[in-house]
């Protein structure tokens, strides 16, 4: 078959650019990032890293091409809180990050492991360094969501897979009216 169209997505030559060899810490693997360009033009990856017990906790690398001299931080970037956030039970993973023009934060949105299966939670930040946790937003069983940058009709837009009787299936949620906001309204 001749296929007309050019080619939209390629790998690049050197992946996979991470691997769990170039972590400071020890770790059983690094997979999944969430990936973001800062404003100076650095490429930022929120890796999901599992340790030795099979937990997982996100760690950010930084590159100023996204594709080698990768500055990775020295320790874990987002540890589970089980204490706060109890649902973190079995680690945090599969982030997704968002910038919000509106407040001005990128939002990750990322699986959060509970005792009862994997649900959607949220963390809010400026800066990679510190975060505003919002915890679940959407109950076990449900993950792979993404939040959307700017309102639709008023209203935040999440984009999420929970799993039913029927199977796993893509959805929108609608948050943000006065009546109860994914994230904080001004």
């Amino acid at each position: 078959m001749n296929n007309q169209h050019p080619e939209l997505f390629r790998r690049h030559q050197l992946n996979p650019i991470l691997t769990v060899a170039d972590w400071p810490y020890p770790a059983n693997s690094v997979f999944n990032p969430g990936a973001t360009l800062l404003p100076d033009g650095t490429t930022l990856l929120l890796c999901r890293v599992e340790d030795r017990r099979g937990h997982s906790h996100l760690c950010v690398a930084r590159s100023a091409n996204g594709v080698d001299k990768w500055q990775i931080d020295p320790q874990p970037t987002l540890l589970p809180d089980r204490e706060h956030f109890p649902e973190e039970r079995w680690g945090i993973e599969d982030p997704r990050i968002t910038y919000l023009p509106e407040l001005s934060k990128y939002s990750i949105v990322y699986t959060a492991y509970t005792s009862s299966g994997p649900g959607v939670a949220l963390a809010l930040t400026d800066d990679f360094h510190h975060f505003e946790r919002y915890g679940m937003i959407m109950p076990p069983e449900d993950k792979n969501a993404a939040l959307f940058p700017h309102r639709i009709g008023g209203y935040w837009a999440l984009i999420h897979r929970p799993v039913g009787y029927h199977g796993a299936h893509m959805w929108m949620s609608y948050a943000g009216s006065p009546a109860g906001c994914v994230v904080e309204c001004e």
